[in-house]
This record gives structure tokens, sequence and C-alpha cells, in this order.
């Protein structure tokens, strides 16, 4: 059976919803856990970093689980303090993650002391930013009505996340897709997976980390600790830029590499090969393949521990709320290109026993074992003959 669009976007909806920011991803995680209590045939344990793993109950451990990867911060402010002037609030905070300094002028912000869903928060603005050294961030004073907890979280003041309908599609708009549409696209999976996989033949697994937007911490914790198998093979979830070459209504993207790495040529190719049979199958199912090197994403964190790692990623608008105009901005995907990648991972699974494995000839090899085979008494003719 396949996952319904209209259940990804339900999902999408209550996850992107959520506040959350380097280091301060407690109402992501508290969602989380609320998902699991509901979901019988997923387990969860939290490890020492407050990181998270999905696994299936009474799914036997494998030596190579297919893991998807989704990180649960988005840049944002964390407070300081705050104390009463003349005619308004001081607060003094901490802003972590890749915002370019120039969008902060004037800029509004919303702080949240409470992991309620749906909490109001208390809206700020933005006056000063300058660098903090000690943090690698941007010291921010803003001006607020009412004083806020040291410790409390703080986000651009955008929308939650609602549906916007349009000609040419249909987008999921508000202050945070980065990562939290890729988290959702993984808790529709792993709802579904009894019914992707009826005999229970396949160690998925999901790794939700923590403070990505500040060096992926959260991923260079599981790595460096090595609380993945050894033979794991990484997919790293991302909602990144989108370019002129990787557009947005394309279909979710096949990733080869980032910035910093290019990823393992095996596990790429076969990704690849599951979106190419499935857009061959069904013609509303697109998707791109592409280099994505606006950034470095966790792949390239657990390449560099000896994991095998590709990406997967969707076209993103906004990236980091920074609008093309200079402006602090909502964020966007298009639903269709969130529907794909959910139907990708399923395509995955189903077909995980065609996935090269370390120890294993790759099903490339033996393609070009045979060219040669075939080719190699023409090969060995004298060529002046």
């Amino acid at each position: 059976s396949q996952i319904r669009a209209g259940r990804v976007r339900a999902l999408a909806l209550r996850t992107m919803s959520r506040p959350t920011a380097p280091y301060r991803e407690g109402a992501v995680i508290r969602w989380v856990r609320d998902f699991v209590a509901v979901t019988p045939s997923v387990l969860l344990r939290e490890d020492r970093d407050g990181n998270l793993e999905l696994r299936r109950r009474g799914v036997p451990r494998s030596r190579a689980p297919l893991v998807f990867n989704a990180h649960m911060d988005h840049p944002g402010f964390r407070v300081v303090g705050s104390r009463r002037g003349r005619n308004a609030v001081r607060i003094d905070a901490l802003f972590l993650g890749g915002v370019r300094r120039e969008y902060f002028a004037g800029a509004r912000a919303r702080f949240f002391e409470s992991d309620a869903e749906g909490a109001p928060g208390v809206p700020a603005r933005v006056v000063e930013a300058r660098p903090d050294r000690q943090s690698g961030g941007l010291r921010v004073r803003l001006e607020a009505r009412r004083p806020v907890a040291p410790g409390a979280l703080g986000m651009w003041d955008l929308p939650a996340c609602r549906v916007e309908t349009r000609p040419g599609g249909t987008r999921l708009v508000g202050r945070v897709a980065d990562d939290l549409a890729g988290l959702a696209a993984i808790l529709a999976l792993f709802e579904r997976l009894d019914a992707i996989d009826p005999g229970r033949r396949v160690d998925v697994r999901a790794a939700l980390t923590r403070a990505e937007e500040v060096g992926f911490v959260g991923a260079l914790a599981i790595a460096s600790a090595r609380r993945l198998p050894e033979g794991a093979r990484v997919i790293a979830v991302e909602a990144s830029k989108a370019l002129p070459h990787a557009p947005q209504g394309a279909g979710p993207i096949v990733r080869v590499g980032d910035r910093s790495s290019v990823f393992d040529d095996g596990l790429t190719r076969w990704v690849d090969a599951v979106a190419g049979d499935l857009s061959s199958a069904r013609r509303s199912f697109r998707y791109q393949r592409r280099l994505m090197d606006g950034g470095t994403c966790e792949s390239t964190a657990y390449q560099q521990y000896g994991y095998r790692t590709t990406g997967v990623c969707l076209p993103l608008a906004n990236y980091h709320n920074m609008s093309e105009r200079g402006t602090i901005a909502a964020e966007a995907i298009e639903l269709s290109d969130l529907v794909g990648l959910v139907r990708l991972f399923e395509g995955m699974v189903r077909r995980d026993d065609e996935c090269p494995r370390r120890g294993r000839v790759d099903p490339m090899r033996k393609r070009l074992d045979a060219l040669y085979r075939s080719s190699r008494d023409e090969l060995r003719r004298d060529p002046f003959a």
C-alpha cells in the first residue's frame, strides 16, 4: 500500500509548527515522543546527548541498517537575559545558525517559554546584532513588551505553518521547513512501515539529531561514539536552498554531494536507480539528481567517521528565512516534492535487498565485468589487421 498525500500533509503541518533552535529542540522532541506513543510499531530511544533513534518493533537488528537522518533544529535565538527599561523591555539573546547579519536590522522575532503546542510566544523587535566570538553566533539586542525567561528559545515572527494553494501547486509555508520537513517525511514513512514491509525484514532506523545548525554537533556525537553499526547506510534528509538547476516542483533531489564531500558511489547509485524506476512506472513521480553545493550537510560528518552515506533533499525557498529581497521571510516547500520524497523512501525500503553492501559485488561491477567479457576477444584482435 502507498502512503497517502493527505496524511503526509497533516504530519508536515504538525511537525513544522513546532518552535525550535540549536540546543533548544524540546518542542520537537516532545512531538516525536507523542507520535511514537500512538504508533505501536515504532520504538524510541534517546541517547545521552538528546538525539533520538527510531526503530521498528519486532525487527531483528542488522549489521547494515538503513538509517534516515534528519535534524530537529533551525537557526534561532536563545535568551541570555531581559530587563525593564523606560519604554520597553530589553532582551539580550544569542542567535545561532547561518543567517547573515544584514537581515537582522528591525526584524521581528517571537520568544517561546513553553513547549505547549500553539503557545503564542512573546513578540520582539531587533535593535542591534553584533558578532559574538564565544558562541560563534550573533549577540542580539531586542525590545519587547514583557520580560522573557533566560534560556527561552526564539524564532523569527512568522506563521507557524500553513498550506498555500496557487495555480502552480500547493506549498507548505512557515517559519521553519529546514529540517522539520525532512523529519515529517521520516515520520510518514515510519507510520506505514509495516504496511510497506509486512514481512518485517528490513531494519529501518531514524537518527534525529540536535544542533545541526551550529556544526552538526548531534550527528558528530552519534558518529564519534559509534552509536550506529559500522555497516550502517546513512541517508541524510535535508531541505536545501532551491537553485536554478534544482528548482521547486521538479521533485525531491537525490543528492550526490554537498559543498565539502561527494557521497558514497554505490549507495547514491542505488537511490538514483530506485527513483528512476519509480519515475518510469508512475508519470506523477518526478525527481532530480544534483550536486547541492550550497552548504555542508550531516552526510559529510558521518562519512568522516567511516560510515557509508548519501543524501536526499527538498528544494527550499527562502533558505534560513533569507529572502532574495534582503528581508526575513517564511521558508516554503512544494507539497508535491515532499510527497515524492516519502514515495522515494517507500521505494528504498521495498528494494532494500538490491542496495550494494560492503563485502558484496556492486551490481554496476557485475555489468562492467559482463561488458568486458563480451568485448574481450574483439579487443585482443590486432588493431592493424
